[in-house]
């Protein structure tokens, strides 16, 4: 589009975006796993993590009995939806991102981490506030994709299988 970037070539970028020089960027790996079934959602299964790092199997349930746990006091506000659970090992903190589709064609989420306690909310102050990371968007833009087929489908429980098994394993 025309007068899009007025100004581009004459701006200068030093000190925005800037990253440090010692941080060394590395893919991570996305792994489906079992689904989570709530009493008012289910909940496709992600994991993320550094390859040599992977989510130990008493975390992921440790994560699983808190959501389950979460919607039982309803504190999750889950309202008969479809969505996806992203469990991202970041070092020794996991993060626990669960993602809804409502409204038809809104994705919702809530974060929580997990540090030497339990799963809690990820408290943020600000107008601005974490979502996901480089690494989380991997799951979710699939997940994007596979929604998007699911509205332009007939939407029927044949199309409802059909997202529900189409799933994502990649380095991202």
């Amino acid at each position: 589009m025309p007068g899009v970037h007025t100004g581009f070539a004459d701006r200068h970028f030093g000190g925005l975006g800037e990253v440090p020089k010692e941080y060394h960027h590395r893919r991570k790996l996305v792994t489906p796993g079992e689904d989570l079934t709530l009493p008012n959602a289910y909940l496709k299964w992600y994991d993320v993590h550094h390859t040599e790092l992977a989510v130990a199997p008493e975390v992921r349930e440790e994560a699983r009995g808190f959501l389950r746990a979460e919607a039982a006091a309803g504190r999750l506000d889950l309202r008969n939806e479809l969505g996806f659970v992203i469990l991202h090992r970041s070092g020794e903190i996991f993060f626990l991102i669960v993602c809804v589709w409502r409204s038809t064609n809104e994705m919702w989420q809530t974060l929580h981490f997990k540090e030497e306690g339990g799963f809690e909310p990820y408290p943020r102050e600000g107008i601005l506030k974490p979502t996901q990371c480089v690494w989380e968007l991997g799951p979710t833009a699939h997940e994007q994709q596979a929604w998007s087929r699911y509205l332009s489908s007939r939407r029927d429980e044949d199309a409802k299988r059909a997202y529900i098994e189409d799933r994502l394993t990649a380095l991202v």
